[in-house]
């Protein structure tokens, strides 16, 4: 909220012009002079909007303003008279330079948020695929090529800024003596963290009465895509619950959609979601069509959120 203060009016010299009267309000600073037989019209002379002012200096009784790479020096009667226009100015120049540190840090923080969860996107697709891989007669080269997939996203997701380290140690010796009931719990296991990391930091922002707005954000695109994974896994193994889960990406989706700067088209991914009942032999070839469409729009969603 812009705080609204009193005009401060006092008269004074602009150099090398002449006496006015000098009036700093809220928005600008204004030397003016008064003109006419009773002095009832004001001529403004300068007008410098305080966006403009870099910078104020004060001496005595002399007050010189730097805007736009001009200065202009104004004198009053008293040294008293200029300082608090000169307190008032300054003190608006600090809250500006700290306005644009807390966006420069906000900026960042976006940055960072937003290839922290695309890393977890990424992680989570390659991890739900392992599982995926474990379905019916397992072919080891594909389990071995999807947990290696795994591992260097797991890393890349660690690399991230304020980011987590997913242990994946016992997956990997699992993996390695191929014990395949073994390999879905510690998987399992793995994505449980990741999920509860995100949904940790959406409920716990910095002010505790209320979800910090890009960490909510942040959940909402894994939870889509946790949603998305655990569709494409059911139609594998000939899951039932393909239909419901449905709903549920709808759900999400259509809150990511009121998302600023969101591209994600609910009612094209309603179609497709559509087909699932009719096609059921082609459940996983759809599921897989939206996955790869959608993932794209997923990634980035956030940084399109602060745009936006």
């Amino acid at each position: 909220m812009t705080t609204t203060h009193a005009e401060l009016t006092v008269k004074a010299r602009l150099r090398n012009f002449g006496d006015g009267v000098l009036v700093l309000g809220d928005d600008a600073v204004t030397f003016y002079v008064e003109t006419g037989r009773f002095r009832k019209r004001r001529k403004v002379i300068r007008e410098i909007p305080l966006p403009d002012v870099e910078s104020v200096e004060r001496q005595g009784n002399d007050l010189s303003i730097l805007w736009k790479g001009n200065i202009d020096m104004f004198v009053a009667e008293k040294a008293s008279q200029v300082e608090p226009i000169y307190e008032r100015i300054t003190t608006a120049l600090k809250e500006r330079t700290k306005g644009a540190e807390n966006k420069e840090v906000a900026d960042q923080k976006w940055i960072e948020l937003t290839k922290m969860t695309n890393a977890a996107i990424e992680t989570t697709d390659s991890l739900f695929d392992l599982i995926k891989n474990l379905h019916g007669r397992v072919d080891w080269n594909f389990v071995e090529t999807s947990f290696k997939q795994s591992e260097e996203n797991v890393k890349k997701l660690a690399s991230q800024a304020n980011s987590l380290c997913l242990d994946i140690t016992p997956l990997s010796a699992a993996v390695k003596e191929r014990r395949p009931k073994e390999i879905a719990e510690k998987t399992y296991d793995v994505l449980k963290t990741l999920y509860e990391h995100f949904d940790g930091m959406a409920s716990s922002g910095e002010n505790a009465e209320q979800l910090h707005p890009d960490y909510r954000e942040a959940r909402l695109v894994i939870q889509a895509s946790y949603v998305l994974n655990d569709m494409l896994l059911a139609a594998v193994v000939g899951d039932e619950r393909v239909e419901k889960e449905s709903s549920e990406l709808l759900k999400v989706l259509n809150e990511l959609s009121k998302l600023p700067g969101s591209k994600i088209d609910v009612n094209a991914i309603k179609v497709e979601l559509d087909r699932l009942c009719a096609e059921k032999e082609n459940q996983g070839v759809i599921i897989e069509g939206i996955r790869s469409g959608l993932g794209h729009q997923l990634k980035g969603l956030v940084a399109d959120a602060q745009q936006g």
